[in-house]
């Protein structure tokens, strides 16, 4: 299988350019080809994870195939951690979509076993002409995926032909040899590479060229495989950083399911490097050494995941032990959402969505009070918090409105029907309270992004004017949970003092800027951000008209509207 190098002279630039260029193409391919694909699943692939992962076997399956079509185990993680957060996953599922994720991710490999560089500029042009001249958006994002497919294969077949010139250097051909001799090399340098390039499929893209040319021996090939199960694990370990617990937990349980394995098949590398072989002068009839590579990291995968999945509950705890804590978010547990319950009780279906959507609320003053803190202080952590848990209010809306919806198609009395009405109506206002808690969030992300504070005087407004709110958000939780006609009476009055003190502020705005006190750069977007505190202050007294409503047409003289 061993080529015989020589000292054939080579252009390093030429070389260095096709290897360099070669990889952005691949790379870039297989994101637009991911993204593509997302987009025109839209969010299909969220809700699919959602209900297809009640148990581990399933979150494998949904893993292999999310995986498989947005061609990022990343990504696969990343919605994962979503539905973790906001309690519609346990972790244990979550386990079962990340062992699923590591299979998935071997399509690319067996794809590019497949000979069809020969087509790529076809597919690429084909692809192309469907995303430029498409009338059709769904034409276009199908031109998406056909362009990268394309030029996956098409960087692959750049970056190939200036590895083969490599493999004839006689420097070159040495040092790939010493994997052979000291497998534990391939171990680390796979796990390097992938590291360095965020990109397992690219690894075993260049890993395979590399073998085709013989430049790398069989076991060696196969110990590099290993090491890029683990290199790919810093992706995860990455984009848990600076995030919640379960996505540390999540990234963990990554981290110690390829590791262990990688470590348990280094043990067993000579006995499986023969089955591989096997396989190559069998199945392949010596032929096809790309598909070779291909066969080793699925069987890696398919075996380790098969291994790992009977000790799930395992992986579980050695995760919560290793991160240990807990994030400070209410916890808002939507396994109380029974369906059986609103048949047999639906006054206690009723019960338990009202402690779904007061848990919602409690979420949603930590979401303003994160708010609050990133709007006079840059940190990261807190904006990443905030953001997180917009994502919570949205899938929590979803899942209590459609439950509220269901308990209404049920024989409720009066005083049940009204309040299943007016539960629908305080989620939508929580949801919206977040969106402008998020508006706010990305308004001071961005001035932070161009270094741009507000002016002294704007910042102790808003101080003032978010006190007001911060109680306000409170007050307006207690008269939901209460049902008390006086603490709402309280939300009505400090809603008017928000917008009062908005007025004036805004008034405030344009005579710093016309006196030359401040500048419209310095204090851009501050009618903006007056705006959205504004919009939080209606949506909290449209909460507790719902408490006072019977009241006003009860006892309407009692305070003056």
């Amino acid at each position: 299988m061993f080529l015989l190098a020589d000292a054939t002279p080579i252009d390093w630039q030429v070389t260095i350019f096709e290897i360099l260029g070669g990889l952005g193409i691949f790379l870039y391919g297989i994101n637009l080809m991911g993204d593509s694909l997302k987009a025109i699943a839209g969010n299909k692939l969220k809700l699919i994870i959602e209900k297809s992962t009640n148990t581990p076997i399933k979150g494998i399956i949904v893993g292999i195939v999310i995986t498989g079509l947005i061609q990022s185990s990343s990504g696969t993680t990343a919605l994962t951690i979503g539905l973790v957060r906001a309690g519609l996953m346990t972790l244990p599922q979550a386990v079962g979509i990340i062992l699923g994720a590591n299979i998935g991710t071997t399509v690319t490999s067996f794809l590019l076993g497949l000979k069809i560089k020969a087509y790529a500029l076809p597919i690429m042009a084909a692809g192309s002409f469907l995303a430029f001249f498409s009338s059709r958006k769904k034409y276009r994002q199908f031109g998406g995926v056909l362009l990268g497919f394309g030029m996956l294969f098409f960087g692959l077949d750049v970056m190939g032909g200036a590895l083969k010139q490599l493999a004839y250097q006689p420097w070159f051909a040495n040092a790939l040899q010493e994997v052979a001799l000291h497998p534990v090399l391939g171990l680390l340098v796979g796990a390097g590479t992938t590291a360095a390039i965020q990109s397992s499929s690219a690894t075993i893209g260049i890993l395979q060229e590399l073998y085709t040319t013989g430049a790398v021996p069989l076991i060696g090939a196969v110990a590099i495989t290993f090491g890029n199960n683990i290199g790919t694990t810093v992706t995860a370990v990455l984009a848990a950083l600076g995030g919640s617990i379960a996505a540390k937990r999540t990234a963990a349980v990554h981290v110690i399911f390829n590791v262990l394995g990688s470590l348990l098949f280094m043990l067993f590398l000579t006995p499986y490097t023969r089955v591989i072989q096997y396989l190559q002068d069998t199945v392949l009839n010596g032929e096809n050494a790309a598909m070779t590579i291909s066969f080793a990291h699925m069987g890696f995968n398919f075996i380790n995941t098969f291994i790992m999945f009977w000790f799930i509950n395992h992986l579980v705890n050695i995760a919560k032990f290793i991160i240990r804590g807990d994030d400070g978010l209410i916890d808002v547990d939507v396994d109380v959402l029974s369906e059986e319950l609103i048949v047999e009780a639906p006054a206690l279906a009723l019960e338990s969505a009202k402690k779904v959507v007061l848990n919602m609320g409690r979420l949603t003053e930590q979401m303003f009070a994160s708010t609050v803190q990133y709007s006079f202080k840059e940190d990261k952590k807190v904006f990443e918090n905030g953001m997180q848990i917009e994502e919570m209010l949205d899938t929590i809306d979803k899942k209590a409105h459609d439950y509220l919806v269901k308990i209404a198609q049920n024989d409720l009395d009066k005083n049940a029907s009204s309040d299943q009405a007016a539960f629908v109506d305080t989620i939508r206002d929580f949801e919206r309270i977040g969106d402008h808690c998020t508006n706010l969030l990305q308004f001071f992300e961005n001035r932070y992004e161009d270094k741009i504070l507000l002016s002294e005087d704007a910042l102790n407004e808003l101080r003032t004017l978010y006190e007001v709110v911060s109680e306000t958000i409170a007050l307006t939780i207690d008269a939901f949970d209460t049902q008390d006609r006086i603490t709402a009476k309280k939300v009505m009055d400090r809603e008017d003092v928000i917008d009062r003190l908005v007025i004036k502020n805004r008034k405030r705005h344009i005579m710093r800027i016309n006196n030359k006190q401040a500048s419209e750069t310095q204090d851009g977007l501050y009618v903006d951000i007056l705006s959205n505190i504004e919009r939080i202050g209606d949506h909290c007294n449209n909460i507790v008209i719902n408490v006072t409503q019977d009241y006003y047409y009860n006892d309407e003289m009692d305070y003056e509207v």
